[in-house]
């Protein structure tokens, strides 16, 4: 479920958007990767935007410097109250812009002076949504949620407290989840000269905090991001840990890999099961001294 809204420019003498238009100050810029984690940047077609210190869910703006037709806004569905502010201040912002007060939602024309009754017939809505979508992942066992910033593995407490659709409560669990310095640590996957045997690797960097999974696996959101792709963790025949050290040589960043460990060695070796928790697939990993994993 999302909300997807259209602004176009029906003005003789059009506006083109500008990066500013596009990247109002104070908000977080970037484009999801194969993994569903945002990367900075904007991406070819657009971008996703989120509040720093309230990442929500975050919103898609298709569009780029330039533009001077037609602008697309999607908000994932259920989002939360700040996700909703954000999103329908980007709807206010273009069509001042382009000095329109009409815009579309779901194919309905709609003006900006509908915005509040919008914004919380959108705010209920998104209760129903969490509700349903809490008791699927407790009936299936297991719930993955797109972030703006992290894709998260709901742990079971969690899924009861938004069963009960609490929109406030779901805004505060994503703040947690999605403002920490860390490094989200993504496999990668590499086929074999064989043509048949496939290697996942992570990579992990000394001294950085990094989230990583109890266990490896194949995240579902790679098929629903990467076009084509389709692998089953049974797949892959050897899990890997790239180890890496970054630093400063005269000014520059250095970077170097100072081997590879089986996956399982390297848990051993980190104790990752008493690492903190993430969430409920994943712990966060800080490896000061490499030296020591290898010795």
């Amino acid at each position: 479920m999302a909300i997807d809204i259209v602004i176009t420019q029906r003005s003789l003498f059009k506006k083109p958007l500008t990066e500013a238009d596009l990247s109002p100050a104070g908000l977080r810029i970037g484009h999801w990767n194969q993994a569903g984690v945002l990367d900075p940047g904007p991406a070819a077609d657009g971008r996703v935007l989120c509040d720093p210190a309230q990442p929500g869910r975050g919103c898609f703006l298709q569009a780029v410097p330039g533009e001077k037709g037609r602008a697309a806004l999607r908000q994932t569905l259920p989002c939360t109250p700040r996700d909703l502010e954000i999103f329908y201040g980007l709807v206010k912002h273009i069509c001042q812009v382009w000095e329109t007060v009409r815009f579309t939602q779901d194919g309905e024309e709609c003006r900006l002076s509908d915005i509040p009754r919008l914004k919380e017939g959108q705010r209920k809505g998104c209760e129903g949504f969490l509700k349903a979508m809490a008791e699927r992942w407790q009936a299936d066992g297991e719930g993955v949620l797109t972030g703006a910033v992290y894709p998260i593995y709901i742990e079971p407490e969690a899924i009861q407290r938004l069963k009960g659709g609490d929109l406030d409560f779901f805004q505060t669990y994503l703040t947690e989840k999605q403002t920490g310095d860390w490094y989200y640590a993504k496999p990668n996957f590499f086929r074999n000269q064989n043509g048949v045997d496939i290697l996942g690797l992570y990579a992990i960097t000394e001294e950085v905090p990094s989230i990583l999974p109890l266990e490896p696996f194949v995240p579902p959101l790679y098929s629903i991001m990467l076009q084509g792709f389709s692998l089953t963790a049974e797949q892959v025949t050897d899990w890997r840990v790239s180890l890496n050290r970054v630093w400063e040589e005269n000014g520059e960043t250095k970077a170097d890999t100072l081997d590879y460990l089986s996956f399982e060695k390297f848990a051993q070796k980190v104790r990752l099961d008493q690492c903190p928790r993430y969430d409920a697939k994943h712990v966060i990993v800080q490896v000061d001294d490499l030296s020591e994993v290898l010795s």
